[in-house]
């Protein structure tokens, strides 16, 4: 990285981690996935499961975590989605992999 990049990148990494995951993971929501959950009516919605771990099993839905402008023209941005996408769990193994280590020489 340049000198430019790197404090870019400082400046970046003071962001909260769990919003810096989903900026880089998340593709902002379609106008039909909006207009959908505007139009859900909590009150016609089954009832959770009892349990204390029930109610929460296959229910998680994270919400959208939008960029904010001082980061959404960011070329640390951009290369760390481009990271996202090359590493992902499609088609390279994924990042939660650790690379095969092969033979010490």
């Amino acid at each position: 990285m340049t000198p430019a990049q790197l404090k870019q990148y400082d400046l970046f990494l003071d962001e909260n981690d769990w919003d810096i995951y989903y900026w880089a993971t998340q593709e902002p929501p379609s106008p039909e996935a909006e207009t959908e959950k505007k139009n859900v009516d909590v009150a016609t919605q089954p009832h959770p499961r009892a349990g204390e771990w029930a109610q929460t099993v296959g229910t998680f839905k994270p919400l959208y975590r939008p960029v904010p402008k001082r980061w959404a023209d960011s070329e640390i941005l951009r290369l760390l989605r481009a990271h996202v996408k090359e590493r992902g769990a499609i088609g390279s193994g994924g990042m939660a992999f650790m690379p095969s280590l092969g033979e010490s020489k």
